[in-house]
């Protein structure tokens, strides 16, 4: 079976965003294990470094990640795919025999550049920007309507 593993940084604070991730988590149950993993993220003040927050979180992400996992993480300057183009990816890399997906979104800040340049692949939901803790949600929508295409239901049109 196909295990999905999600790493977010920071806590999802919106019930309304956590209840939509639950409704997902059960409905993506139907097609893959899944493991979700909050690390910690930096509190950011007006004399924190940028660069040394994302650095912190950063190292926390990678000791959390599976060097055997195909594992995505959420950029802005990624990979846009279109929800078939998402299915496509997972049958391919199922077929190179990748059962194990990794998924990973920063904290408001992004994600450090050690983060990235270890991931397999780079994605962007949109050109547009939103809320750090909006995109788990959306992301998770995103699977489980690529999942839907794989296995030929409707749920995707």
């Amino acid at each position: 079976m196909v295990k999905l593993k999600f790493i977010f940084v920071g806590k999802t604070k919106e019930p309304w965003i956590a209840e939509g991730i639950k409704h997902y988590e059960k409905m993506l149950s139907k097609f893959a294990e899944q493991e979700f993993i909050t690390v910690k993220d930096e509190k950011v003040t007006e004399h924190s470094s940028e660069r040394i927050v994302l650095k912190k979180e950063g190292e926390r992400v990678l000791k959390s990640l599976d060097k055997n996992s195909f594992s995505l993480v959420l950029d802005s300057k990624g990979r846009m795919l279109s929800t078939e183009e998402l299915a496509e990816l997972f049958k391919e890399k199922m077929n190179q025999g990748y059962n194990d997906f990794i998924f990973v979104t920063g904290s408001a800040l992004g994600l450090s550049s050690e983060v990235i340049n270890s991931a397999n692949f780079r994605l962007s939901l949109s050109k547009m920007t939103f809320p750090h803790q909006l995109v788990r949600l959306i992301l998770l929508e995103q699977i489980y309507r690529a999942f839907s295409i794989i296995e030929g239901r409707k749920y995707h049109k």
